[in-house]
């Protein structure tokens, strides 16, 4: 084996073992030529396609995936290309061991390629196509318009949240300022301050940190409520509120407020903590605003409309004139009854958190008959 091994390569050029092609066997010009012709014109075709590849590596200034590959192909096609020139060859100089250490190259060049398409495959099948790239891009550019609306949306909250917060705090602020101007008189008469004084002091001081505690609440409703989606029960909830309100409910000195329900649909997979604040907040203004020339009622209904769940709350209380009203109803601060206490935030907190979900609240009121708030979830 190792004598025949140092005689092919002494020989590795050698062409006297064998006839030429052209007189081996009975070849017409015809056939002889379109043989060599094909060949030479896949030889020319293995080579510019290597050409054109290595053009496209060079000038590609992103980086290509897969770049080893691609030069696995180059050599592998240029292979390909110098066997078929070798085989034009053996028409005039039949070199058949250079020819078989070309073949034996491109079997070697060949395998190698397929171990490595092998290893890449994995990564290479997770290549989107056009179709699902431009699919992707739709829907990012979605995202992003919704994003950008949403934005938008907070700036406009944040104007207003940041207006609406100036007013509330700059009324007990300057309250603040002038019983502190007062009180320097009185001790610069030699008085001791009158305790009235420090009363309605410390009620400003009240009035700032609630309406504080209340700006801290906006504020975490900007984020994601909906982490606890779950299916919810409408009377579970119903009862948790009417639980937490039992002494407004039936305060001694009042006829009490009675609250009936009508739940045409029993579940709703929504949010827990979501649902409760928004009946909290409705039946909290609901008993707030309860009319004193007749005994309260409070009724709270859920049903089915055009495909969705929806719920009212409905009250006999106080009302609201609407044809004044309306486009003041969900903003920040805003109270239309001035003879109970209240942050005016409810109606936005929950506004915000029923569109965040897609959902929609309408109102329906008339003074001195009652209120009806209308959700769709």
């Amino acid at each position: 084996m190792i004598g025949e091994l140092a005689d092919f390569v002494s020989r590795l050029f050698d062409a006297d073992s064998w006839p030429a092609r052209w007189v081996c066997g009975k070849w017409s010009e015809f056939h002889g030529w379109l043989y060599i012709i094909s060949n030479f014109a896949i030889g020319a075709a293995y080579f510019a396609i290597p050409l054109v590849i290595f053009i496209l590596l060079k000038t590609r200034k992103e980086e290509m995936p897969f770049k080893g590959i691609f030069w696995l192909f180059i050599i592998f096609i240029i292979a390909c290309g110098l066997s078929h020139f070798m085989d034009i060859l053996m028409f005039w100089y039949p070199a058949y061991r250079t020819s078989a250490v070309v073949l034996f190259f491109k079997a070697i060049v060949s395998w190698i390629t397929v171990i490595a398409l092998i290893k890449i495959l994995p990564g290479a099948l997770t290549f989107k196509s056009p179709s699902q790239l431009e699919l992707i891009i739709q829907e990012r550019t979605e995202e992003l318009n919704y994003s950008n609306g949403h934005l938008k949306k907070l700036h406009n909250d944040l104007d207003e949240f940041v207006y609406s917060a100036s007013h509330d705090l700059k009324s007990p602020v300057n309250n603040i300022e002038g019983l502190l101007r007062m009180f320097e008189e009185e001790i610069d008469a030699g008085k001791f301050p009158d305790k009235n004084i420090m009363e309605r002091m410390h009620l400003s001081v009240s009035r700032i940190e609630k309406t504080i505690s209340k700006l801290t609440d906006i504020a975490k409703i900007q984020r994601n409520p909906y982490d606890d989606i779950k299916v919810v029960s409408f009377a579970d909830i119903i009862n948790e509120v009417v639980d937490e309100h039992w002494k407004q409910l039936f305060q001694p000195d009042k006829t009490g407020v009675a609250v009936k329900t009508d739940l045409k649909v029993s579940n709703i997979e929504y949010s827990e903590i979501v649902l409760k604040s928004i009946i909290y907040n409705l039946v909290s203004n609901a008993i707030k605003y309860s009319s004193t020339e007749r005994p309260a009622l409070i009724k709270i209904s859920t049903f089915i409309e055009n495909e969705r769940v929806a719920m009212t709350v409905e009250d006999n209380g106080m009302g609201i004139d609407l044809s004044i009203n309306k486009d003041k109803m969900f903003t920040l601060f805003k109270r239309f009854h001035d003879h109970v206490e209240g942050a005016g935030i409810g109606l936005y907190t929950i506004k915000k958190v029923i569109e965040e979900k897609g959902g929609t609240i309408q109102v329906f009121s008339e003074v001195d008959k009652g209120t009806t708030f209308k959700i769709k979830f």
